[in-house]
């Protein structure tokens, strides 16, 4: 199965405004999605208070774009952005294909041992730059656990049963919490 990242059921954050990139008031945006490009597909991008942007990319790398900002026309509008987290409603998103699943639909599966045993419940995917984290919460221990989500840690997921397998308790990270 492969995954598509995003982070919860709504608003779903496709990444962040890290910096301003020249005298026009283009900024750099570092992307949370499997390609920067994919930014450019939505119609808007809203900030944490839901204000609308519409952005035309510029340049496009690894894991960031330059983009433009329609109403951003000088360095100094656009610095008051930098740090602005950037989502976009889950209802624009398309219906992911067969075998495939938004990290979001994973919010609330059961995670389970390879024995059968309960690990927890799901409580988010994070992404961390180098990839992708799993967030489990134990009610029996009421502790927090993280694992990669990588093949080796998640062998399977299970959308239609919701739960995914996941490696042993010895491989889980607790929370400092």
């Amino acid at each position: 199965m492969s995954k598509k990242n995003v982070s919860n059921n709504f608003d779903i954050c496709i990444g962040v405004i890290t910096a301003v990139n020249g005298v026009k008031g283009n900024v750099k945006i570092r992307s949370f999605t499997e390609s920067p490009d994919d930014i450019s597909s939505f119609k808007l991008i809203y900030d944490e208070n839901k204000n609308p942007y519409k952005i035309s990319v510029v340049t496009s790398k690894k894991d960031y774009i330059i983009a433009g900002i329609d109403g951003i026309h000088n360095r100094n509008e656009a610095e008051k952005l930098r740090n602005t987290k950037l989502f976009i409603n889950r209802s624009e998103l398309p219906e992911p294909s067969n075998d495939e699943y938004y990290h979001a639909d994973l919010i609330g599966l059961e995670a389970r041992y390879k024995d059968g045993a309960i690990a927890g419940t799901i409580k988010n995917v994070v992404n961390f730059g180098a990839g992708d984290i799993i967030e489990i919460y134990d009610v029996s221990t009421e502790a927090t656990l993280y694992i990669p989500f990588v093949k080796a840690q998640v062998p399977e997921v299970n959308i239609n049963e919701r739960y995914i397998i996941v490696a042993p308790a010895e491989e889980l990270i607790a929370a400092n919490d």
